[in-house]
């Protein structure tokens, strides 16, 4: 790339997303599936590398000001007033930071870069360029990465349900989804591909639909290149991949997808993965007792309503909804009646 290219203006979006991605990688929490996911968003356009040079170069220029800024503060200070100035900082710092996880609870922060991404308890459908729609769960992100060889999706945070195109008979191109822990690739299919505890512990495919090759991430993404961890899995079946390998496949849960339909099915599952589920639907926290963790439901619950989910759970099995504020919420045994 030449000076006058890589000094050539990005759009307003890719700025956004550079910024969004230099945030995430500075705030010492960052991940190598982070870096990983960072590396491919690099590599999907030249005008996401630009962006991020040139914020590099910007943040090279500033860096000392910050620094002699900072210097001048401490000297001008005395010990009495960096006390009660530290003090009302400190305060401050809280206040915000408490705001911060307030929001980032509504509306996850780091994501906000994304091309397309959902806030908790937002559901929403896309149509992609090629006619493939995509379905994005509650507190979801993805990136859209189509080049002249493949159509790839980046999931950085979630889980999406894909239902691929069959409309045009010329497109030749893969279609894949791409995570830190490797690479899922349509074989003409509907799948759900969702991140375990954000990441945490792998990336769990379930097919609906068909079938689809999954590789782990030490293995190439390009399907013209073998790779033997690679597994297929089949309509009905399920796997998590992590960055090594994939685990055994495994009878896919029952309506893995009822989500996109606004609904959530269990089918004899302990009360506090139920729970754990409803969750991610609702801004503030919930909570259950473990005296009652271990009880097991059934049944259909409601996700654009978590309150009338949370009822419904009351007449499925003792229990009380307990709720300190609209916030603060817990699931606690019923009292014996007396």
């Amino acid at each position: 790339m030449t000076a006058q290219g890589a000094s050539r203006p990005v759009s307003a979006a890719v700025l956004a997303a550079a910024i969004g991605w230099q945030l995430q990688m500075g705030s010492g929490e960052a991940t190598p599936q982070d870096a990983e996911s960072l590396r491919r968003w690099l590599d999907a356009h030249a005008d996401h590398r630009r962006a991020w040079a040139q914020l590099g170069e910007i943040d090279a220029q500033l860096e000392p000001a910050r620094r002699d800024g900072v210097r001048m503060l401490l000297v001008r200070d005395t010990a009495s007033r960096r006390w009660k100035q530290s003090a009302s900082v400190l305060g401050l710092l809280a206040a915000v930071l408490l705001g911060i996880g307030a929001i980032d609870r509504y509306e996850p922060l780091r994501t906000l870069s994304a091309d397309y991404r959902t806030k908790t308890g937002e559901r929403r459908t896309v149509v992609l360029p090629d006619h493939t729609v995509l379905h994005l769960d509650t507190r979801s992100a993805v990136d859209l990465a189509f080049d002249a060889s493949r159509r790839a999706i980046v999931l950085r945070s979630g889980a999406i349900a894909v239902e691929t195109s069959h409309t045009e008979a010329a497109e030749t191109r893969p279609f894949v989804v791409l995570t830190p822990d490797g690479s899922f690739r349509a074989l003409g299919t509907r799948f759900v591909v969702r991140r375990l505890d954000d990441g945490a512990e792998g990336t769990r495919l379930s097919v609906t639909q068909s079938a689809v090759a999954a590789r782990p991430g030490a293995c190439p993404a390009d399907p013209d290149r073998t790779c033997e961890g690679e597994r297929i899995a089949k309509q009905g079946e399920s796997l998590v991949l992590h960055i090594g390998g994939a685990s055994a496949v495994e009878p896919a849960r029952t309506e893995v997808d009822a989500w996109k339909d606004g609904i959530l099915v269990v089918d004899n599952r302990p009360l506090s993965e139920v729970v754990a589920e409803i969750a991610r639907y609702r801004p503030g926290h919930l909570s259950v007792d473990p005296r009652v963790a271990g009880l097991r439901v059934t049944g259909t619950l409601p996700l654009a309503d978590t309150d009338q989910a949370l009822l419904a759970l009351t007449a499925a099995v003792p229990v009380d909804v307990v709720s300190t504020t609209r916030w603060w919420t817990r699931i606690e045994p019923r009292p014996a009646p007396r």
